[in-house]
């Protein structure tokens, strides 16, 4: 079976502990991405240091893409990952996640066009987090990982069009069809179901959707979301205006890049 050359991104912020581990975890991948993108949402200088050393030994390129921190611009940021993307299939997760070893090999085995992938997360409490951060060692989770479960869990309970447990630090798409719809609207403010959305814009373009569950498995790192869910509401009006209308394209994506 041939496999699609992959881009696969990540998002951060200022916390370069938990990037560490996702990028140990992405070293120990059975199948490398051939690039890694760190989508950097305006950290520190202690994240540039940190991945300008890890760059010099990693098994596949990584790129940095940064822009000024000027608040929460998470699309903004997706969207330039996108963009600088240099393999026609992305894989997307969170730079505070750490991945199963089969991971990437996972999410290209169920890669198909007109396809979108949207994979699931598994938590870590705060006393585990607070020690993995500490040590900077890539920890071995486990958990359970079946690919006939995974298909099962599709067909019984999802249609190609549900987007329910869609995240955006689980996911897999062609950047063809992440283009076709404008990429992430950009001009959402705070958290919200802003990754739902650019997939329920896919579902308006065609573009069917895999909830995949039990396969490319993740561990997530614990953090709060103190100050990112105030406009949360709002944002879900958007998400609603999106399905009523029927809405394909971003108002503000990739296009409207500066």
């Amino acid at each position: 079976m041939s496999f699609p050359n992959v881009s696969l991104f990540l998002t951060t912020y200022n916390w370069p502990e938990a990037l560490s581990l996702c990028l140990q975890s992405i070293a120990q991948q059975s199948m490398l991405p051939d690039e890694v993108i760190i989508a950097d949402d305006g950290s520190k200088s202690d994240t540039k240091e940190l991945v300008d050393l890890i760059s010099k030994d990693f098994p596949c390129p990584i790129v940095h893409v940064w822009q000024e921190d000027e608040g929460f611009r998470i699309n903004t940021i997706r969207n330039r990952a996108i963009k600088a993307a240099k393999y026609p299939y992305i894989i997307q997760i969170d730079g505070d996640v750490i991945l199963d070893p089969d991971f990437v090999k996972d999410h290209l085995s169920f890669a198909k066009e007109n396809r979108f992938v949207a994979g699931r997360r598994q938590g870590i409490s705060e006393d585990d987090t607070k020690q993995f951060c500490k040590t900077l060692v890539y920890p071995k989770l486990k958990a359970k990982r079946s690919k006939l479960v995974a298909m099962l869990h599709q067909q019984l309970l999802y249609n190609s069009k549900s987007v329910r447990g869609v995240r955006g630090c689980n996911m897999a798409y062609w950047k063809k069809d992440a283009e076709q719809v404008n990429g992430f609207d950009a001009s959402w403010e705070g958290k919200g179901p802003d990754d739902k959305e650019f997939a329920i814009r896919l579902t308006h373009a065609n573009v069917k959707i895999y909830n995949l569950k039990y396969y490319a498995i993740q561990h997530h790192l614990y953090h709060g979301e103190e100050g990112l869910l105030d406009n949360y509401k709002k944002n879900q009006g958007y998400f609603a205006e999106t399905i009523n209308q029927k809405l394909i394209h971003a108002k503000n994506g990739l296009k409207e890049l500066a």
